[in-house]
Formats: C-alpha cells, structure tokens, sequence
C-alpha cells in the first residue's frame, strides 16, 4: 500500500498564516545550524531540519551556514561558538545533546537568537524550543491501535528519560476507542527487542514504538512474531527511528506519528527574517519559551501505511479533533 498522511482538515487553512515569512522583510537573514552526528543523511532530525532549511530558502531571503558536531559536549559547545561569531541571526542546533552547550553559550550571548529542536529544557528567553505535542500524536496512536488489535491488547515501549506525554495520550486514545482494552507499557534504556518479545508473549498485538534511535532491534522481533504464525503490528515515530526498512518489514508497519519538524523549522526562520521570536511560555515554573507545534497547524500528522489501519482513516480524522485539545497550542 503507497503510505497516506492524514492532515486532519484545519491544517491546510492554518499554514499561510503560521509559517509564512514577513512580506516586509527586505534584508538578507543569516541563518546558522548545528547539525547533529552525522549531519543530512541521516533519514532523522537532521534530515527533518535540512528539509525545513531548504522550504525556508524557497520563502525568504536567507544565507545559511551549517556545521556538524562530532558529539562530544566540547564540541557542540565549540561548533555553536563558531557559527555565533559569523554573526548569525539565529542560531538552531539539532537535538537535546545540544542543550547543555546552548545554554552555556546562549547565556553569554543574550543579545543572540538561539533555537533548539525537540528540547525544552533551556530556561533562557533567547533559546526557542522546538517542541511537539507527543499527547495528541500519542492519542492518535492509540485510537489506531485499539482499532486494529484483534486481542484488544496493546502496548508502549518507550526511553525511561522521556516524558510520560506519549504514554497518556496513548492510554486515552485507546479507552476512547475501545474501553476495556488492555494496556502494557514498558520502559528501558537498551534491549528493546527483549521488551518487544515479552510483550508479544504476553498477548500483545500491536506495539507503539516511541523511542529515540534505531527501531530495528524491534522490528526485526516484530518480523519475526509475524514469520512465526503472531500477526503483530507496529507504530513508530519520525524522525524519531533511524531505521532503513526492508520490505520484509515495511508491511508490519501499520502507521507512524509524524514530527513535522521541517515546519517547525521554516516557522522559527521565518519568525528571524521578520525580526521576531518564538516566545510562548511552554513551561511555567521552569521560564522555558519557544513554541509546541501541534495537530492545529500542521505541525503532528498520522501516516498511514497499511490497509489494515487505512480503513478507518475516517475514525482517526474524528480522533484528531479530540487529540488536537489535549494541549494548549499557538
């Protein structure tokens, strides 16, 4: 099946006035990124931004310089440094390793832009962060799974250091959906594939794949299960997952929460060229700003890969409107 992107209606209206760049900007914006291990290429975040970079250029009148980290906390620190001193407009670094280096070096540089992708952890007013509304893609996630699941079990692997965001909208989605379904989540920092076994064991029928980093460890148990007689499905995350799929497993998977991290990023450049930042309060108590991109607007969407899932594309359309209140978005 060729993969369908719900856009959940309102989105296309909403995009002219959210990300369109100021007609009235006449100068050239200088925009700098900090790419993370391994740069474009990478089928992930860094992919995402270079996709949003090259909309932005389309739009505004912008130059940009971009650098890559070799990961060490010294050199993120060392590459921001650099791109602050060729005078940047703004400056965007690609991912949470990079919050402790912006921080330092944003605090010594307050009269500089800085913007950070999928972090809300810099309590700095000249840090944006980038964030998504994992709730609401959570949710939808949900309501997918308690559609499909033939054994009304399902389940959640995720990282032990994210948030709980994708766990509750996950839960709510499914008792929305199907009310005494049963729920398994398990968290851990490495052997997914061992999570993943359990779970099948357990009687679990479709699993949501929400953590950071390669997913092949478990789509590879995943393709197995199928192999072995379990009809087992799965819904990732992008970018999240870095993962090249074979054919073998593209067809177990069912959909995936899209981070529309390209919009977030013509957003935030778009917002420089105008001479203006992103400063919603994302975190009252901590003073973290920046803005959390949402279903309303565009900035979640829900992939459907499998016909199996496609079928009710009209229930996930009506799941969206719930979804999309989860949170209080700009």
């Amino acid at each position: 099946m060729r993969r369908l992107t719900l856009f959940f209606g309102v989105v296309i209206a909403l995009l002219s006035t959210t990300l369109a760049p100021s007609a009235q900007a006449i100068t050239t914006t200088s925009i700098c990124v900090a790419y993370d291990i391994g740069g474009p290429g990478d089928h992930s975040f860094n992919d995402a931004v270079a996709a949003g970079i090259i909309t932005a250029k389309k739009r505004s009148a912008i130059v940009v310089d971009a650098t890559v980290t070799i990961g060490s906390d010294a050199d993120r620190e060392l590459r921001i440094r650099s791109l602050v001193k060729k005078g940047c407009d703004l400056v965007i670094v690609v991912g949470s390793a990079y919050a402790p280096a912006v921080k330092i070096v944003a605090t010594e540089y307050a009269d500089h832009q800085f913007a950070i992708v999928n972090d809300a952890s810099v309590d700095l007013l000249n840090v944006a962060s980038l964030v998504f509304a994992e709730d609401q893609g959570g949710y939808l996630a949900g309501v997918a799974a308690a559609l499909v699941s033939k054994k009304a079990k399902i389940g959640l692997i995720g990282n032990s250091s994210q948030s709980s965001d994708y766990e509750s909208g996950f839960i709510a989605g499914a008792r929305a959906t199907k009310k005494k379904i049963a729920i398994v989540t398990k968290y851990g920092e490495d052997s997914w594939g061992a999570l993943a076994e359990t779970m099948i064991a357990s009687g679990v029928d479709v699993i949501f794949l929400t953590t950071a980093g390669s997913g092949s460890e478990v789509f590879n148990v995943v393709v197995g299960a199928n192999k072995n007689g379990k009809k087992v499905g799965l819904i990732g995350v992008e970018p999240d997952q870095y993962v090249t799929l074979a054919a073998s497993a593209r067809k177990y998977i069912l959909a995936s929460v899209v981070k529309r991290v390209d919009r977030a990023v013509v957003n935030v450049i778009g917002e420089a060229v105008a001479g203006r930042s992103l400063t919603d309060l994302l975190d009252p108590v901590l003073g973290i700003c920046g803005h959390r991109y949402g279903i309303t607007g565009g900035g979640i969407e829900f992939s459907l890969w499998s016909g199996t899932v496609a079928k009710f594309s009209k229930a996930i359309n009506t799941a969206a409107q719930k979804a999309a209140k989860l949170s209080t978005l700009g």
